[in-house]
């Protein structure tokens, strides 16, 4: 196991820390968030990226990558603190003892989640826009790796249909806000 996978490794359970530190509603906000995050941001970073490129100067895969990675973080963090908000309202129920173990516990559960996604996003990214032979070695020697990509590419045959919906979603709050 190299340099890669532990940093691969580490991130994800520092995921799994932040779902245990913030329990179940803001652990499940920010999973909500990470697969809003992904969508949104596979959506317009292209656009992101092209304004990038002329601006700084910086290759194609590269732009690509830190704009879909800037989007994703905006959109991520927002959707994380409305559920913030939600957990303070909740929080009053998450402090019994029963409940206090099971939204902690829960927590770490779907903390871990987002960082396997996350984690997976990120690779599958570097993958599909490989801007460093040295970084594609690392992810080709990894035993994380392809664990993480394999996640996602469950996810993949999902993403049509739940892509439908959000965007049925987002469009119906889109004329709301109008």
């Amino acid at each position: 196991m190299g340099f890669f996978d532990i940093l691969l490794l580490v991130a994800i359970a520092a995921f799994a820390l932040f779902g245990l530190w913030v329990g179940f509603i803001q652990a499940l906000g920010s999973l909500f968030g990470t697969i809003l995050g992904v969508y949104l941001a596979s959506r317009y970073y292209e656009v992101m990226a092209g304004w990038l490129m002329n601006y700084v100067g910086w290759s194609g895969n590269t732009a690509r990558i830190v704009m879909f990675i800037v989007a994703f973080i905006i959109i991520n963090r927002l959707v994380g603190i409305v559920f913030w908000f939600i957990g303070k309202v909740l929080n009053v129920v998450a402090k019994l003892p029963f409940i206090a173990a099971f939204n902690r516990l829960a927590g770490a559960v779907f903390g871990a989640a987002e960082g396997i996604i996350t984690v997976g996003f990120l690779v599958y990214l570097i993958v599909k826009y490989p801007f460093s032979d040295t970084i594609i070695a690392k992810v080709a020697e990894s035993i994380v790796a392809p664990y993480a990509l394999g996640t996602i590419d469950m996810l993949l045959p999902f993403a049509p249909e739940a892509m439908r919906v959000l965007e049925t979603t987002i469009d119906f709050v889109e004329r709301i806000v109008s």
